[in-house]
């Protein structure tokens, strides 16, 4: 039917689209499969933009479901950190359809600090290219309020890059290795970026690893109460220099080593007896390591197994 290869068209847009709102993929699929069945039941003869109509539904669906994730999030085990993006497209051409920008975990972990409100008209704006008007009828407001909420969460995306850059914040407004221009996303980290940080974490060197972070380097690991991480964000170049040193030659050194590069970043994997325990990633600010990411929990590494499904 008509009806349906025009949802499959849009689907990888609508999919991307409810993982940056959302930062997991089973409730991305989720957000999609509901806009399915609104689309199954809509009179679609009368839909004349039905890319727009089909993100308008996403948009409010994710919305509603991010009231009950943050919920969710308030009981959960640690730092909550969205998952590794993982095209879910196998084919290039439906690949090809995805907005490869604004994937990255530095991005996405922003967003978080946004309201729900905030988040999707940031969304709509920057990755959709929708103005004030299209994203007001969605929200079902008006024009100036979505110009507004644009403005507020604009400002907070640049005031958070601000507090992490600290006393340099008053000559860089926004940090460079998570926005570009007013909130645009960073380069894609690619697989030489790792090069570098490979080499100082095999050494088990403290001093090798601190020459390669910025003096305001922060990471954050997310374990979900199921893997050992360390659930407080660590802050500077010694402290975090020492976590890697430290904890290299007991959990990584013996452990299988590759690197995982998706459209968003590339990452560093850990695995043992075949399987994934560890996913790690960052963002560079002036050549240097400026935000680091580790994953453990394994519900959300779960893309990267060589066996997923």
């Amino acid at each position: 039917m008509m009806s349906t290869a025009i949802f499959q068209q849009h689907r990888p847009r609508l999919f991307a689209l409810a993982f940056r709102m959302l930062g997991s993929h089973a409730d991305a699929e989720d957000a999609v499969q509901d806009v399915w069945l609104r689309w199954c039941g809509a009179d679609i003869a009368t839909i004349n933009d039905p890319l727009g109509w089909l993100v308008r539904v996403c948009s409010n669906l994710c919305l509603d479901i991010l009231k009950s994730a943050r919920r969710r999030r308030e009981n959960y085990v640690g730092h909550w950190l969205p998952e590794p993006w993982v095209n879910p497209f196998a084919n290039e051409s439906e690949a090809a359809l995805i907005n490869r920008d604004y994937l990255s975990q530095a991005y996405l972990v922003m967003l978080e600090k946004l309201s729900p409100v905030e988040r999707i008209t940031l969304v709509l704006h920057d990755v959709f290219d929708w103005d004030h008007s299209a994203i007001a009828e969605t929200l079902g407001n008006q024009p100036n309020n979505a110009r507004q909420i644009l403005f507020r969460a604009r400002r907070k995306m640049q005031d958070q890059a601000a507090s992490e850059l600290g006393d340099t914040a008053t000559e860089k407004p926004v940090a460079a290795a998570v926005l570009s221009d007013e909130t645009g996303c960073a380069r894609r980290l690619k697989r030489e970026d790792l090069a570098g940080f490979i080499s100082a974490l095999q050494s088990g060197r403290a001093d090798a690893i601190a020459a390669l972070l910025s003096p305001d380097v922060t990471l954050q690991s997310d374990g979900g109460g199921k893997a050992s991480v360390n659930i407080n964000t660590l802050f500077g170049t010694d402290h975090v220099a020492r976590f890697f040193a430290g904890v290299w030659h007991k959990n990584f050194a013996a452990a299988d080593m590759t690197i995982a590069e998706s459209e968003a970043e590339s990452w560093i994997l850990f695995a043992a007896d075949g399987v994934v325990h560890t996913a790690i990633t960052f963002a560079v600010e002036n050549g240097r390591i400026d935000r680091i990411f580790v994953h453990r929990n394994p519900d959300k590494i779960a893309v990267f197994q060589p066996n997923r499904s």
